[in-house]
């Protein structure tokens, strides 16, 4: 997990190894589950990085369009 400030807020980021263990899945599913966009990431370089809100979302059951 890294953070970043942005401003007068902190943005929390997990790696997908971050994923694969917050969820207990394995490596390979978390990455189907970003590469499919049911959670929300972003690649930066070689390496995908997912915000703490969209994590949160997805385990909330809510998608991109509400």
């Amino acid at each position: 997990m890294r953070s970043i400030w942005l401003g007068s807020k902190i943005i929390y980021q997990y790696s997908l190894d971050d994923l694969q263990e917050k969820l207990q899945i394995s490596k390979v599913t978390a990455l189907k589950l970003v590469q499919s966009g049911k959670i929300r990431g972003q690649k930066i370089g070689r390496r995908w990085w997912i915000n703490e809100e969209d994590l949160v979302a997805f385990l909330e059951g809510k998608s991109e369009s509400e």
